[in-house]
C-alpha cells in the first residue's frame, strides 16, 4: 500500500497522537507496576512508628494493666479505683509512669 502524502496540517497532529499513546502506555505500566512497591514502603513505614508496636515491645505498667483489665470488664469500678488508689500511694516521688 502506497503512502499517502498528509496535508501539513495533519502532520503536526499525528505527532502530538503518538506522544501522547507513548505517554499513556508509559504511565499505564508504571501505575500497574507502582502500587506494589510504594504500598510495600509505606507499610514498612508505618510498622516502625506505630504505637502499638511499641507497647507490645515494652512492659506494660501496673496502670496500663489495671486500664486494660477493666476496658475488658474484667474488674469493675471499685476496683480499678482501689488499684489507681494503692498505685498512688505505693507511688515513688521519682517513679515514672
Amino acid at each position: 500500500m502506497p503512502l499517502v502524502p498528509q496535508p501539513p496540517s495533519e502532520i503536526p497532529t499525528a505527532i502530538f497522537n503518538i506522544f501522547m499513546l507513548m505517554l499513556l502506555w508509559r504511565f499505564t505500566v508504571r501505575l500497574l507496576r507502582g502500587p506494589k512497591r510504594r504500598r510495600r514502603h509505606w507499610m514498612t513505614q508505618r510498622v516502625s512508628h506505630s504505637p502499638f508496636i511499641e507497647s507490645a515491645t515494652r512492659p506494660q505498667t501496673p496502670l496500663e494493666i489495671a486500664q486494660d483489665r477493666y476496658a475488658r470488664g474484667e474488674i469493675d469500678d471499685k476496683e480499678f479505683e482501689q488499684i489507681v488508689e494503692h498505685l498512688l500511694k505505693s507511688r515513688s516521688s521519682s517513679q515514672d509512669w
